[in-house]
């Protein structure tokens, strides 16, 4: 059988091969969904497979040997879009680079057993193969570190604003505190003014540890504990309605919600969703937070206003997500893109998941699932 033939009757045992072994040699994609790791490269195999038949059949038909080089731009397309995807979900070039090797080897490997006595034809094709995985390495590594250095640069500008303008804030409070001859009234407000922008810088600088220790070690650290989730929404809601005094939000929270969970991170999940519900909804429209337990305890959080576009919704939950596309609410809003892919974080140490459904009509919800998971003592 033709490696071109081969490699479409066998794709779904390639990927499941190519994914164990790159699963093996990647420690951070380990903790990646099958979609999110096989992303484009079930496309790319395609791809490949249908430039060497394409090449296999002029050549046949010319009655010549293969030129070991397939028609360009197919395979750098979908080796750009790979690049791309991998920049989303935090990989660096080493580990991307590690990717194609390893499909190259799975490929000739599960290939070659299959043909017990190869020909010079197969030695030919065999060639464009290498050739074209060479070339998608290429392509996805280039574009990998273009959306890096490209994200980088939006990034530190907008840490340089983020940061700068909470400094002089505190700047001014604090001088206008030692100058003395203030009155109470304005020395409250002042300093409420410094404990505020302190505490948004604070979420800032946590949001950046939390994703760096995420892209070095794979996932956040989750301290279960007996603790009441509806509480600690309760608690994290409260935090926001007295911050946002000009904004309506209502919070209804039913059934048992005691057992074990990380309430410290399961409130930082939320308060990123509240974050994002605030900023997106509309001003004159309520928030919605509801808690509930049954099956699973589910908490979701509801605005009003236009719904998510789908290019947009299909990489919400990835880092960076608003710098690697350049879009300006990152900047507008002081965002750095990085809470729903904490949130999401946190909900899968859980063991949990995150969905949104977001219409024109309806608004847009995203809900938390978690399991139940109870302290035995307690349920007795």
């Amino acid at each position: 059988m033709d490696l071109s033939s081969f490699i479409t009757m066998n794709r779904e045992v390639i990927l499941a091969d190519w994914e164990k072994d790159t699963r093996r040699r990647i420690e951070k994609v380990q903790a990646v969904g099958i979609a999110e790791l096989r992303d484009n490269v079930d496309e790319l195999l395609d791809t490949v497979a249908s430039d060497l038949s394409d090449c296999r059949r002029t050549a046949d038909t010319a009655g010549e040997a293969t030129t070991g080089r397939l028609p360009d731009g197919g395979i750098e397309a979908v080796a750009e879009k790979h690049g791309a995807r991998r920049a989303r979900q935090g990989l660096c070039v080493a580990e991307v680079a590690l990717e194609f090797p390893t499909l190259r080897a799975c490929v000739t490997r599960l290939w070659r057993r299959s043909q017990p006595a190869p020909t010079p034809a197969d030695l030919d094709t065999l060639i464009c193969f290498d050739a074209a995985i060479d070339r998608a390495l290429t392509k996805s590594v280039a574009e990998l570190t273009h959306r890096i250095d490209q994200s980088r640069e939006t990034l530190l500008g907008i840490l340089s604003h983020d940061l700068r303008d909470p400094l002089t804030t505190i700047i001014a409070g604090g001088g206008l505190l030692a100058e003395g001859g203030v009155d109470e009234a304005a020395t409250r407000d002042v300093a409420h003014r410094i404990v505020s922008t302190g505490q948004r810088m604070h979420h800032l600088v946590a949001d950046l540890l939390d994703a760096t220790r995420m892209r070095f070690g794979g996932r956040l650290p989750i301290e279960r504990r007996e603790s009441d989730l509806g509480a600690a929404v309760r608690g994290i809601a409260d935090e926001f309605a007295t911050s946002h005094p000009d904004r309506s939000l209502a919070v209804s929270v039913t059934g048992n919600l005691h057992g074990q969970w990380d309430d410290k991170r399961i409130g930082q999940a939320v308060a990123n969703l509240l974050a994002n519900a605030f900023q997106h909804g509309q001003d004159h429209s309520p928030i919605r937070v509801s808690v509930g337990a049954d099956d699973e305890v589910t908490i979701a959080v509801h605005n009003d206003g236009p719904s998510i576009p789908d290019e947009r919704r299909a990489v919400l939950f990835e880092p960076w997500s608003n710098v690697i596309y350049g879009e300006t609410v990152a900047r507008e809003a002081g965002h750095l893109g990085l809470g729903l892919y904490i949130a999401k974080a946190i909900v899968t140490g859980h063991g949990g998941h995150i969905d949104v459904d977001s219409t024109h009509d309806r608004g847009t919800t995203f809900t938390i699932h978690l399991p139940v998971t109870r302290d035995a003592a307690a349920t007795t």
